[in-house]
């Protein structure tokens, strides 16, 4: 009876398995210098889906969609090798990674040519996950505050005219602060900072009030976001890198 049972449990299992991957363009196999992969979707009004590969001596991915209402798509290849060639650490849906730096070396053992790369990777991030209007809105909301504007008309078109310079403008080159010899945070921890940074000013901004209806009650919470914490992992790299200024948005 014991052997009948186990068949009967393994013979479902294999039903299963052979029913999931019918509805999955990828297969998995795992060998020691070899790959793997893994496929499949889940959706909540939306899609998601993790691809990869990985393999003791061989290559490593994961590339996903995720999506609950719609879709958005990340990827987050940490010192492994991405599709693109090269390794990456951090990411954040939509945004892609941070840098194809390695996520596992620490910041203080990068040499000049790395630390300028990531210097430009993280804005060219910024670039990417923060859409033109955002970051320009900010910018005009940002002028209003150091204005000192008599009246809120004054203030509004005060805040337009920057927002509109912004918009026209081409983007300033990076510049980033150098990198403390005794920072042991690592590229991965950095770059979660830089992604967690954008999500969060983005979400922000989107719910301060616009250039055109701007008054000087408004402008307190501007204020209080421009001198807000930042988000978790900011923090925590600060603790391993007090000295460190990572790039920011508000910036």
């Amino acid at each position: 009876m014991r052997n009948g049972f186990i068949e009967l449990v393994s013979a479902t299992v294999l039903a299963s398995t052979v029913a999931v991957a019918g509805c999955s363009s990828e297969s998995a196999t795992v060998g020691s210098g070899g790959s793997s992969s893994v496929g499949g979707m889940v959706g909540t009004g939306g899609s998601s889906g993790i691809g990869g590969s990985s393999g003791i001596g061989g290559s490593s991915r994961a590339v996903g969609t995720v999506g609950v209402g719609g879709s958005t798509a990340g990827t987050l290849v940490t010192g492994g090798s991405s599709a693109g060639g090269g390794t990456g650490a951090g990411g954040a849906s939509g945004a892609g990674v941070v840098t194809s730096l390695s996520g596992t070396k620490a910041l203080n053992a990068l040499t000049v040519t790395e630390v300028t790369q990531l210097c430009n990777d993280s804005y060219a991030y910024f670039g990417t996950a923060i859409s033109r209007a955002t970051m320009c809105k900010w910018k005009g909301l940002a002028y209003a505050i150091s204005s000192s504007a008599p009246t809120d008309a004054i203030l509004q078109e005060s805040c337009t005219a920057q927002q509109s310079t912004c918009m026209q403008a081409t983007p300033g080159s990076p510049s980033c602060s150098d990198i403390p010899t005794t920072c042991t945070a690592t590229v991965a921890e950095y770059s979660s900072c830089i992604a967690d940074q954008a999500i969060a000013f983005s979400q922000s901004v989107s719910g301060l009030t616009s250039c055109p209806i701007l008054t000087r009650p408004d402008l307190a919470a501007v204020w209080d976001l421009r001198s807000s914490d930042p988000p978790a992992s900011c923090m925590s790299l600060a603790v391993k890198c007090p000295d460190l200024s990572p790039p920011s948005p508000f910036n």
